[in-house]
């Protein structure tokens, strides 16, 4: 073993380490998203996009600002650019979208499966950004992982618009956040995680304030109280550390392979949403959900025997 073998097996163990306990807490969002929902708070996708963001684009900047710029670390208007382009696709398109689609799918865990197929959308993507290439079981992923998000349809045992509104608009969300990993594997290392991410944070977030306070609600504070426990959680846990654990992951790990990392959400978030809410999935949804399962194992590199 070459003397930088083992520091860059244990870089590489690090990311997979930070990058599966990030999915984790992305795999509750959903579910707690839904117990917001449940209680009748009037927390708009806008507004829901704002304070997860702003939140963590403040925190992850305390912590990384003051090394980046000791470093001798400049931020020009072509920095700024990549940060606008992130924030934009990454989080107030992605994510305002995600939120919507949650309110429109009847459970938690069927937005979690769809959206887990922004892994295999990054295939198509990382083709041209990332120089990544194609191959037939990739196209073959792309194929199952579309089979499997349009047996989504029956959710509720008989196709109707409204599902198929929610399968589109969290198929959206799934394609910009797939673009989001591939551009933040281009550029975090000039910056660092969470100098990336904390920048790409605070201006998605600042995106969606002037539509979160065009449909603010009157007693907005209120709203907020209902369930303030359930924000806190969201913002502090299912957003700022899990955001910082992800992108920690993805500098050390492929943007295919931190795409693949997704495998885990599916099957998490349904299994957490029988735990937490007693949801119950239908014939139609399992299905979807182990082809989808079936699509994110095609997209991994078979290992070469030696």
């Amino acid at each position: 073993m070459s003397e930088n073998a083992a520091p860059q097996k244990n870089s590489r163990f690090l990311g997979m380490l930070a990058l599966v306990s990030a999915v984790v807490f992305f795999s509750t969002i959903e579910i707690v998203s839904k117990d917001v929902a449940s209680k009748g708070a009037q927390i708009e996708p806008f507004l829901m996009v704002f304070l997860r963001f702003f939140v963590t684009g403040v925190v992850l900047l305390t912590i990384a600002l003051p090394g980046y710029f000791r470093k001798g670390g400049k931020l020009s208007w072509q920095d700024w650019k990549i940060f606008l382009l992130n924030g934009f696709f990454g989080i107030a398109v992605s994510i305002s979208l995600f939120h919507a689609a949650i309110i429109m799918f009847n459970n938690a865990s069927s937005s979690a499966v769809v959206f887990s197929a922004n892994a295999v959308f990054a295939i198509v993507i990382a083709r041209f950004m990332n120089n990544e290439a194609w191959s037939t079981r990739k196209w073959a992923a792309v194929i199952f992982a579309l089979l499997g998000i349009s047996l989504f349809i029956f959710e509720k045992g008989k196709p109707n618009l409204d599902t198929l509104n929610a399968i589109l608009t969290m198929s959206l969300a799934a394609l910009g956040f797939a673009y989001s990993v591939c551009l933040t594997r281009q550029r975090v290392h000039k910056y660092g995680a969470t100098m990336f991410m904390g920048a790409s944070a605070l201006v998605g977030s600042l995106f969606t304030l002037p539509l979160a306070l065009w449909r603010l609600p009157a007693d907005y504070l209120g709203e907020i109280a209902k369930v303030w426990p359930e924000l806190t959680y969201i913002v502090l846990v299912g957003t700022t550390l899990a955001y910082f654990f992800y992108y920690f992951g993805l500098k050390h790990i492929s943007a295919f392979i931190a795409s693949m990392t997704f495998f885990l959400k599916p099957g998490l978030a349904c299994i957490l949403a029988w735990l937490w809410s007693g949801e119950q999935m239908n014939a139609w949804t399992i299905t979807g959900t182990l082809i989808i399962l079936c699509a994110l194992s095609l997209t991994l590199k078979r290992r070469r025997v030696a």
